[in-house]
């Protein structure tokens, strides 16, 4: 038995091949289980609408970032060309928006950067713990696992779900 910290209490099935994981997790969903979970070495195509797992948040929040980003830098080329320190410079208009476009798009991308990173970041929990064992090393190279959560019905019929399923291995997990 594996013990976890801070992890919820489940059962692991470790999966030679992509293909078998996914096949294990239509029919875990399809027996209504929910809440699953599925670790890979590699992204999975289809593994995200099989666990059912909803469209991110992200791109809007990075796409905001962007406007933001650019917008501030905008203003603050605006605010030095036009506002606080005019300078004439071979007749130029002080408010030049071609001219301001390079560095608008780059602030943006800075701030993007920047600040999705520490979106992502803080949003995710992006960090171990100290004390973090990994559930199985082989998770990060050849094998595919999927977790199904237990609940008040005990770890006993997703066990003989899995094994059904045809997993190698399956390891019950306590929180």
């Amino acid at each position: 038995m594996l013990k976890q910290k801070g992890k919820r209490a489940g059962v692991l099935g470790i999966f030679r091949t992509p293909e078998t994981l996914l096949e294990a997790v239509r029919e875990a969903r399809e027996l209504g289980y929910r809440g699953l979970d599925a670790v890979t070495p590699y992204p999975v195509h289809g593994l995200p609408e099989a666990l059912g797992l909803k469209v991110s948040w992200m791109p809007r929040v990075t796409k905001t970032f962007f406007f933001v980003g650019a917008g501030l830098g905008f203003y603050f080329e605006y605010w030095t060309m036009a506002v606080t320190w005019p300078i004439n410079v071979a007749g130029k208009p002080y408010f030049s928006i071609p001219a301001f476009m390079p560095v608008t798009f780059e602030s943006g991308i800075l701030i993007t950067g920047v600040l999705t990173f520490l979106a992502l970041f803080a949003a995710d929990r992006l960090r171990p713990g100290p004390g973090f064992k990994a559930l199985d090393p082989r998770l990060t190279n050849d094998r595919f696992a999927l977790l199904i959560p237990t609940g008040f019905e005990g770890p006993k019929p997703a066990i003989r779900l899995l094994r059904e399923l045809g997993a190698l291995e399956v390891h019950e997990i306590e929180s």
